[in-house]
Order: C-alpha cells, then sequence, then structure tokens
C-alpha cells in the first residue's frame, strides 16, 4: 500500500501551533510517518509569515514553531509550483490547490470552506485524484488506512 500524499493548509498548521485538540493527531500521524507531506515554498512561507503575525505570536510557542519549520523543511516532499490550478471563490486558496496538483497529492486538508463546499472546485480536484477534506475526515482516512495494514 502506498503512503498518502497530504498537502495540509496554513490554517491547519497554525491550529496545530495553537495546541487546537482536533488538529494534534495530524502532528502525530506525521510524526510516526503514515502520511507524506507535500510541500511549496508559497505554503511553507506562508506558514511561516502568519505564526509570527503579533496576535499569534502571543499565543503560540516559538520553539514549537520553529521545531515545526524544520520538521517540514526536512521530511516533506517539496514541490515546484508550475501548474494554473482551477479556479476558486478566494485567490488566495490557489497556491494550495496548485501544490496538490504539481505534488501528486492524493488529499488536501483544510478548515476553509472556500475550498471544502466549492462542489464545481471539489469535482474539478477530484478529477485529478485529489480529495478535499476537513480535519474529522482526514483522521478518519488514517484511521481507516491504520486498521487495514493490521
Amino acid at each position: 500500500m502506498t503512503i498518502l500524499r497530504v498537502v495540509i493548509d496554513t490554517n491547519i498548521w497554525i491550529r496545530i501551533l495553537l495546541r487546537g485538540r482536533m488538529t494534534l493527531p495530524i502532528l502525530a500521524a506525521f510524526n510516526q510517518g503514515q502520511f507524506q507531506i507535500v510541500m511549496s515554498q508559497f505554503l511553507f512561507d506562508e506558514l511561516h509569515e502568519v505564526w509570527q503575525r503579533p496576535r499569534l505570536l502571543k499565543r503560540i510557542d516559538r520553539a514549537q514553531a520553529v521545531r515545526l519549520e524544520t520538521q517540514l523543511k526536512e521530511r516533506s516532499d517539496w514541490v515546484e509550483v508550475i501548474t494554473v490550478p482551477p479556479s476558486c471563490r478566494d485567490a488566495k486558496d490557489l497556491p494550495v490547490l496548485a501544490t496538490a496538483i504539481d505534488g501528486k497529492a492524493d488529499i488536501i486538508v483544510s478548515g476553509d470552506d472556500d475550498l471544502r463546499a466549492d462542489e464545481v472546485l471539489r469535482a474539478a480536484m477530484t478529477s485529478r485524484g485529489i480529495q478535499l477534506l476537513g480535519v474529522n475526515s482526514f483522521l478518519s482516512r488514517l484511521s481507516e488506512a491504520s486498521e487495514r495494514k493490521r
């Protein structure tokens, strides 16, 4: 069985850094090698910029954020984004989509309703073999994959 290739949207990484109970299992699964992160320079730079915003920096452990960045640098499959993705409601989401397409991801995990609720976009991404999932759906998928391995 091949390992899942996953793009994690910045909003999920920020929730992890804020120690969100619902998202911490994603970090644990990543650390256990249950899936492969697909990363682009744009998404990495966005994460770096967002966690350093003053209102978030007050609530985020800087050392933990730097550790996460180091993990992502060392353990992600880095892709160069060249594809123009399908249109979506929010142009800020285009790099997420392009990273998933160029990185041949299986899944995008996002808390962004503009991505997950757009049926036309979902169909376009599904036709490329990419699912758009929220945190709970992704964790269920990982759990199912883990059960099948046993």
